[in-house]
């Protein structure tokens, strides 16, 4: 598991269930074929911060810095609101989301005069849910989704009983799942299958995804930015790889070599597992009680050392990644020009 660099496209255990396009897409596919995150702006912004020209470990080093500039601040308050959706669809998304809120130290604010927010339409929300049927489910990750308007897309949630197209109610297990994958991209992860660590573009049949790619509209990029494995850097906060992650896609074992036996085909995983909660807990860490030893006088001391401030932490990512891209070679103006949007990007932090 890990922070997001890019707008998140997901491949949700709802479509496990649907019918109609959807089904074939599952039946046939990896995801559902209205998918857009590739080409939302937020996206297209932040790639502009990793050169082209980069490859191998130097592309994942720069790319792991700007990943770390997208969380949330500690316990910082993020204010959300709704474009759409009926009264008991955003009461049960808010529901949902908020069980991260029990393991991460930030605070989902959902509501204004007692009832769920609506959203402005001047940005001035951090995080803007819409329902917009057939055009995917997907969210822009961690402080980029203040940029962005819509920045969330839960597709056809947004009526009281969200039906599949068979006429059957959609069940609430994966609604319910793709709603915690989504506010986990929102947060700043990633897929799970990514993970350095997850070893899964050896177990993926390749010319198989692409086909099916093509099939349901994805080109090879796509493909590529939603399953290859993502370079191995300290910075992306990658651990161990937990197949039960609520970030892992539910792939259908014909994506696989070795079908059913691959160990990165998972069943669908529809609650946040026990790593999500640690992992979570360790990006936003919660205020420790200070514990007190013996001693004349009474002292108190804290478990660990005093951590920077935010603005020291924003200097260090930009430094960082300032250091990064002269020691890969790229030309001075750039880098001029690339640290200075950097810094801006790091400072909607």
């Amino acid at each position: 598991m890990r922070l997001a660099a890019a707008a998140a496209c997901t491949v949700p255990a709802i479509v496990a269930i649907a019918s109609g396009a959807e089904a074939q897409a599952q039946e046939g596919g990896f995801g559902h074929p209205s998918c857009i995150a590739s080409t939302l702006p937020a996206a297209r912004a932040q790639a502009r911060l990793i050169p082209a020209d980069l490859k191998g470990p130097a592309l994942g080093q720069v790319r792991g810095v700007v990943v770390r500039s997208l969380t949330w601040r500690h316990g910082q308050t993020i204010k959300v609101c709704f474009h759409t959706g009926s009264r008991k669809a955003q009461e049960r998304v808010i529901r949902i989301a908020r069980e991260w809120m029990q393991y991460a130290n930030v605070t989902f604010d959902f509501e204004e005069g007692g009832a769920p927010r609506a959203c402005k339409g001047d940005n001035s929300e951090d995080i803007k849910v819409t329902f917009e049927d057939n055009k995917g489910w997907w969210s822009v990750p961690g402080t980029n989704s203040r940029g962005q308007d819509p920045s969330m897309n839960l597709q056809f949630f947004g009526v009281d009983t969200p039906m599949l197209k068979n006429g059957q109610a959609a069940p609430e297990g994966p609604i319910r799942a793709t709603i915690l994958h989504e506010f986990g991209h929102a947060l700043g992860l990633l897929h799970e299958h990514q993970s350095p660590n997850a070893n899964c573009d050896a177990e993926i049949d390749w010319e198989a995804a692409y086909k099916i790619g093509a099939g349901i509209g994805w080109d090879k990029g796509l493909v590529d930015r939603n399953f290859r494995q993502l370079a191995s850097t300290t910075s992306l906060n990658a651990t161990e790889v937990d197949r039960k992650s609520i970030m892992h896609y539910s792939l259908p074992p014909t994506l696989f070599k070795r079908g059913k036996e691959s160990a990165c085909y998972v069943t669908e995983n529809l609650e946040l597992s026990e790593q999500d909660r640690k992992f979570i807990a360790s990006i936003y860490p919660k205020q420790e009680a200070p514990m007190v030893v013996s001693g004349a006088p009474p002292t108190t001391v804290t478990r660990s050392a005093a951590k920077p401030t935010d603005s020291e932490d924003r200097q260090a990512l930009v430094k960082r990644y300032e250091e990064l891209l002269k020691q890969s070679g790229v030309d001075a103006s750039k880098v001029r020009e690339l640290v200075a949007q950097f810094r801006k990007s790091a400072e909607r932090k």
